[in-house]
């Protein structure tokens, strides 16, 4: 079975021949931090550092996480209060992804029609020459391993030197929208995150990335997700959240109406990298600690 994502294509034609898009940016509305409090705790022997969350379109209260570089290829399935999926009698543990290697995976996304991707996409330093994408479907209750999983490999267009001194191919955020994949860099000197559209061929290994837009997110980008109406982007940084309406056509989120709030986690230490739904109006935040969060969409508030 081929794991195929249709993907359309643009050029750098857009912005004109090498030009990069103009920045974006956006006011954001005076408020004191949302205080987050733990409404969970996932085990640390299955997922030692959380570093994404994806909500089950078709398993009613499934999450999907992972851990990031060096840990095992597995994803966890998990509820919203981090406790196991009970199978039977027993409980569903994670699930080997056969024949990939986490480098540093640091994304997870999937659409209602089944088909999963994780991103093989952290690049602390960006010296990575080649990162991955690994599709597949998504696995049934108590399934321990997918055997049929495809790589797809891809390298930043735009990066010529390894380490990139400006640190800007980063790389943590990933969603699935309409059938197209996109990824936001994490940029590790300044505060603006880069939206990119990867085009993943039906046959063959190797993607495509397009450069979209450029926005001044107000720090590191960690995770993204879209809503299960697919009417909503979430966006997570370590100390923000935005939540862009979803055009009805086109791609220009950025520039979309958008809600925003400065988030508190208990500790400075923790670091938020996950981020998921809960329904269509709560947000699901998990960190490489453990603890999970949740924030109704009535504590934002509206940017300019």
């Amino acid at each position: 079975m081929r794991i195929a994502l249709h993907l359309a294509c643009l050029t750098w034609a857009a912005f004109g021949l090498g030009a990069e898009p103009a920045v974006i940016r956006r006011e954001v509305p005076a408020m004191p931090a949302i205080e987050l409090k733990s409404v969970g705790k996932l085990n640390l022997k299955l997922v030692p550092e959380c570093s994404a969350l994806w909500v089950s379109p078709s398993q009613p209260g499934v999450f999907w996480t992972l851990a990031d570089s060096g840990a095992k290829p597995v994803i966890v399935p998990l509820w919203a209060d981090g406790t196991m999926v009970p199978v039977g009698k027993s409980y569903w543990g994670a699930v080997t992804l056969k024949g990939a290697a986490n480098v540093d995976w640091e994304a997870i996304t999937g659409d209602a029609s089944g088909n999963m991707v994780v991103g093989d996409v952290g690049n602390n330093v960006s010296r990575r020459k080649e990162l991955a994408f690994y599709l597949f479907k998504e696995p049934k209750p108590g399934v321990t391993e997918v055997t049929e999983v495809r790589k797809v490999t891809f390298a930043w267009p735009d990066q010529t030197a390894f380490p990139d001194p400006e640190l800007a191919h980063d790389c943590e955020a990933m969603f699935l929208l309409r059938g197209k994949l996109y990824l936001l860099t994490k940029h590790r000197r300044d505060t603006l995150t880069d939206l990119w559209r990867a085009d993943i061929p039906p046959v063959g290994d190797r993607a495509t990335l397009t450069k979209l837009a450029r926005f001044d997110i107000g720090g590191m980008v960690t995770d993204a997700c879209v809503s299960p109406d697919q009417k909503r982007l979430a966006v997570l940084t370590y100390r923000n959240v935005w939540v862009f309406d979803v055009p009805l056509v086109g791609e220009d989120f950025f520039r979309a109406p958008a809600l925003h709030a400065p988030i508190s986690p208990p500790m400075l230490s923790f670091q938020l990298e996950g981020c998921s739904w809960v329904g269509n109006n709560h947000l699901l935040l998990g960190s490489e600690q453990g603890d999970l969060f949740r924030i109704p969409l009535t504590d934002l508030r509206e940017a300019k």
